[in-house]
């Protein structure tokens, strides 16, 4: 049973296709994850991969983050 973080993680972010698999890698790259997710989240942006996809315009940076 997945919660919605990892539903974000494995459909948005793509985590189950990440063919990272050694050392410490996997679990950094879970944490930027984690940190990604929860930035946009206490942005109050709830959809997630609407946010990502604000965030490749680099000037739109700051709106997504409403500062």
């Amino acid at each position: 049973m997945e919660n919605r973080l990892h539903w974000v993680r494995d459909v948005t972010f793509r985590e189950d296709s990440s063919q990272v698999r050694t050392g410490a890698a996997p679990r950094a790259l879970a944490s930027f994850r984690n940190l990604a997710i929860s930035t946009m989240r206490l942005a109050d942006r709830a959809n997630i991969a609407h946010a990502r996809r604000d965030l490749l315009n680099r000037t739109d940076t700051f709106a997504v983050y409403n500062i």
